[in-house]
């Protein structure tokens, strides 16, 4: 894959959310940057912020046990402890107590934790990230992220992160390889704006992603079906990874639209269909994004033969299932695909050059593999592909 296959966010995109975030550091505490070192981007991407000056959930977090792993001058901070006794402190580790729901007083220097000022036992476990990455996976709950964890009814649900995720680092720890060996520039994009994952079981039915700028840097994998292996790490990994960047890539949303990006495009119309399209412009925007990262990172690894031959029938059949799902919202915008007048509507001339772009990218799979997967029944398929299902309508030909 060359380089120019890979949308890049142009510098400022990333600058525009450490300022956001710097401003509201500074309105938080005028002196706060006396604290730190104010040239560290580090410090302003981490999603710990995010979620903290979006939070909604009355978890009671202190800014403080976010930020005393970076500050220089200033040892102790408090920080309190989730319904497990955990503590995630940034740039030290997970602290692990007996003691849940509590505010303790810790000292990073001494590496003390005091409790009305009686010195209470604790461990600290190292952060995990995937091999050969600078990736941290999140492998328990951080209740500033729960703000997220809602269904499509917007009702708050407890999601299951320990288990499922011992069970899938080696998964996905492939995935990520891959991607990195196969789609470089996709990976770096995915390590600078998409730093941190977490993997989640729940029924699907409840909600697929959690992708929301109040946990922006991470992506969140729903690993609900027994049988997920790599080929769906790939998948969702250039999918989720594709939602943060593109939150990234177009924050300063006034300079992509023309018109409100909530607009509802209404009604599709397909021959004998109409479609009630409820998801606004940048829903569908999104959505685009996400069907391009994983268009790229599916066929590369194709290209590259790293599928076993069940895993080239899935991989086949993601596409299959994109190259539908992408032309439908393509037709959303502007129906007859050939046309771009619709486009030049809703977007500006920096937005039309994204979209163009992404429209380019289903042309060129289009081109390239509907010949090989047209003849693929996908009449039984959800939402979100499903493999065991694809499979009951188009088992492997031997």
């Amino acid at each position: 894959m060359s380089q120019s296959n890979c949308i890049t966010p142009v510098d400022s995109a990333n600058d525009h959310l450490v300022n956001a975030i710097k401003l509201l550091l500074y309105k938080n505490d005028s002196e706060i940057f006396e604290k730190m070192d104010f040239d560290n981007d580090e410090i302003y991407t981490s999603p710990l912020l995010f979620a903290y000056f979006n939070n909604k959930s009355n978890n009671h977090t202190t800014l403080d046990s976010i930020l005393i792993g970076y500050y220089n001058e200033i040892k102790k901070a408090d920080i309190i402890s989730d319904e497990f006794g955990r503590i995630y402190v940034s740039k030290i580790g997970w602290i692990q107590t007996t003691s849940r729901n509590q505010v303790f007083s810790f000292d990073k220097e001494k590496m003390i934790l005091k409790k009305d000022n009686k010195q209470i036992e604790f461990d600290i476990e190292d952060f995990e990230f995937i091999k050969n990455t600078n990736i941290e996976i999140l492998k328990y709950s951080i209740p500033l992220f729960k703000q997220c964890y809602y269904n499509t009814n917007n009702q708050l649900i407890e999601i299951e992160i320990e288990k499922i995720t011992k069970k899938h680092i080696p998964t996905i720890t492939k995935a990520y390889s891959l991607i990195k060996e196969y789609i470089p520039e996709q990976y770096n994009l995915i390590e600078k704006y998409c730093p941190k994952c977490v993997i989640f079981n729940v029924d699907t039915y409840q909600r697929n992603s959690f992708a929301h700028m109040a946990a922006q840097g991470v992506s969140f994998h729903n690993a609900y079906q027994e049988e997920y292996d790599e080929v769906f790490f790939i998948d969702d990994i250039a999918h989720q990874s594709g939602h943060v960047i593109f939150n990234a890539m177009i924050y300063e949303s006034n300079l992509y639209f023309k018109v409100d990006k909530h607009t509802i495009l209404e009604v599709l119309q397909l021959p004998e269909v109409d479609y009630i399209e409820k998801r606004d412009l940048f829903t569908i925007y999104h959505a685009l994004y996400t069907y391009y990262t994983s268009f790229i990172c599916l066929d590369a690894c194709l290209e590259k033969d790293a599928f076993n031959a069940i895993q080239k029938h899935e991989a086949m059949g993601r596409i299959a299932f994109y190259i539908n799902k992408c032309c439908r919202d393509l037709l959303i915008i502007d129906n007859k695909i050939e046309s771009n007048e619709n486009a030049k509507i809703y977007f500006t001339e920096d937005g039309l050059e994204i979209y163009m772009q992404l429209k380019s990218k289903w042309i060129e799979m289009y081109k390239k593999w509907n010949s090989s997967v047209k003849h693929f029944d996908m009449d039984n398929q959800p939402y979100n592909f499903t493999y065991s299902s694809f499979l009951e309508l188009n088992p492997i030909v031997t």
